[in-house]
C-alpha cells in the first residue's frame, strides 16, 4: 500500500534507534555516567542537548544534536541525552515508547548541595544559583518533577543512585550493561569529546577530563572551594532525598 509523503513521515522505520534518557539533577555525576555510555559503540551521544521531548519529531532532533556534539556517525542502537532541569519536558507518550529506556540518577543531599553551590558560587559555572537557599529550592523541585516521572513508569525504569557508581563500579556498570543488552560490557574508563568539560553541556571542573572514574573523595574535591551550608538546609535536603529515593525503589528498584 502506498502513503501520501507527508504520512510517510511519521511512519515508524525498521532501522529506528532506540532512546536512553539519564533523568537526574546537577552533580551527580550524570555528566560522567554519559561519558561513560556514550564511549560504547552501541551507544551515540554523552551531553545534555536540553530538548524536550513532545513527539518524535523531537527524537529525531536528538540524532541531529547528537551529530553535532561528536562530529561521528549516529550507531544504530541507542541515541543517548540526560535531562537535569525542570524546564526539560517528557510528554507522557514518550515515556511509554518501548524504544525509549529511561535511567533515574539521583545522589545524597548533602554532597548534592554542597557541590551544587561550589559549582555556581566558587564560579566553576555561571547560572542563578547564588546561595545555599537556591541550590535546596532546585534540588527539592528536581527530585519531586523524578518522584512524578517514576510514579508513571513503574518497573520499566531503572534507578541508580549515584554513589554506587564511584563505591561499586563492577556492580553498577555490570548491571547497566545487562540492561541495555549491550554487545560487550561497559567500562570504568571513557573517551573524552570536543565538549567534555565545557560549561553548560556537562560537569566542567578539571575531573570529567581525567577519562576515567576518579574514586578517591580527594582527588575529587581538589579544587573545591570550603563552602557552609546552614543545617536547616541541610536537613531540609535529606527530607526530600529520603522520600524520593524511598519512591523510588518502590517504583523501580536499586539497579
Amino acid at each position: 500500500m502506498e502513503f501520501p509523503v507527508n504520512l510517510r513521515l511519521h511512519l515508524p522505520s525498521r532501522d529506528a534507534p532506540s532512546y536512553i534518557f539519564v533523568v537526574s539533577h546537577l552533580r551527580s555525576f550524570s555528566t560522567l555516567l554519559c561519558h561513560i555510555l556514550g564511549s560504547h559503540n552501541d551507544i551515540s551521544g554523552y551531553v545534555e542537548t536540553h530538548l524536550s521531548y513532545f513527539g518524535r519529531i523531537d527524537l529525531w532532533q536528538l540524532k541531529r544534536k547528537v551529530r553535532e556534539t561528536t562530529d561521528e556517525p549516529v550507531v544504530s542502537k541507542y541515541l543517548l541525552d540526560k535531562m537535569l532541569h525542570n524546564y526539560i519536558h517528557i510528554d507522557p507518550s514518550i515515556l511509554a515508547r518501548p524504544n525509549v529506556k529511561i535511567l533515574f540518577l539521583v545522589r545524597n543531599a548533602t554532597d548534592t548541595l554542597k557541590s551544587i553551590l561550589n559549582l555556581f558560587v566558587g564560579q566553576l559555572s555561571r547560572g542563578p544559583i547564588t546561595c545555599a537557599e537556591d541550590a535546596l529550592s532546585y534540588y527539592a523541585k528536581r527530585l519531586q518533577k523524578i518522584e512524578e516521572y517514576s510514579a508513571q513508569l513503574g518497573r520499566s525504569a531503572r534507578f541508580l543512585e549515584s554513589e554506587k557508581l564511584l563505591d561499586q563500579t563492577d556492580a553498577a556498570l555490570d548491571g547497566l550493561s545487562q540492561w541495555l543488552e549491550l554487545s560487550k560490557r561497559l567500562s570504568a574508563s571513557y573517551r573524552t569529546f570536543k565538549l567534555t568539560g565545557v560549561d553548560h553541556f556537562g560537569d566542567p571542573s578539571p575531573n570529567i577530563r581525567v577519562g576515567k572514574i576518579v574514586a578517591s573523595a580527594d582527588a575529587r574535591h581538589q579544587t573545591l572551594v570550603p563552602l557552609a551550608l546552614p543545617e536547616t538546609v541541610l536537613r531540609r535536603g535529606e527530607e526530600v532525598y529520603a522520600a524520593c529515593r524511598e519512591t523510588l525503589l518502590r517504583n523501580q528498584g536499586a539497579l
